[in-house]
């Protein structure tokens, strides 16, 4: 009867509804049985990949927007991914050493950020056989990763930071900072800018 009622005074509030409750019951089954958890509210689509393999996870906070042909593959690592965040088109984000996203962070089309790289082979070692270093990936809160952007292994970017599109991120980037080339340098701090 509660129902019907609703319905009757706002069909399209109770519409509206039942559309989020069926979204958040398509998400738990696309997801059943692997090691990947979506926040409330969340929006993963179709189109994109999302793969917890070799013991891995990923976890993604409420809020969160994974927009078409993104791709999230933990291969072994952990990938998080902070509350309010948005993962634009044909983004790829690796886990093998551990990937930290912090809060409110938006992350643009064609950005890939890979915290693991191959050791250099050696005189009798080759590629395949030198191993691989992983030393994971930290993105602080509030920073904004601009299109086609680089982010490579042992990388801390700090809150509020600014990363220009089409840059090779090779080191840490203090809070507040914009970098921008390649290799991705600082071109002035938040705090300068309000000076």
């Amino acid at each position: 009867m509660k129902v019907m009622r609703s319905l009757l005074r706002a069909p399209w509030r109770f519409a509206v509804r039942v559309g989020v409750r069926l979204r958040a019951l398509r998400l738990r089954l696309r997801f059943l049985g692997r090691r990947v958890k979506v926040g409330r509210g969340s929006w993963v689509d179709a189109s994109s990949r999302l793969e917890a393999t070799l013991g891995g996870s990923i976890a993604i906070g409420e809020r969160c927007e994974i927009h078409p042909l993104s791709m999230i593959l933990a291969y072994g690592g952990a990938v998080r991914i902070g509350d309010d965040c948005s993962i634009n088109p044909f983004t790829l984000l690796y886990g093998h050493g551990g990937l930290t996203i912090g809060d409110r962070v938006r992350i643009a089309a064609h950005v890939v950020i890979i915290p693991a790289n191959h050791n250099p082979a050696g005189e009798h070692i080759g590629l395949t056989e030198s191993g691989v270093t992983m030393r994971g990936i930290h993105i602080g809160d509030d920073v904004w990763i601009g299109a086609g952007a680089r982010i490579l292994d042992g990388v801390h970017i700090g809150s509020r930071a600014i990363v220009g599109a089409g840059s090779v991120v090779t080191r840490s980037i203090e809070s507040g900072a914009t970098v921008a080339g390649v290799p991705a340098r600082p071109l002035k701090s938040q705090r300068e800018s309000q000076q």
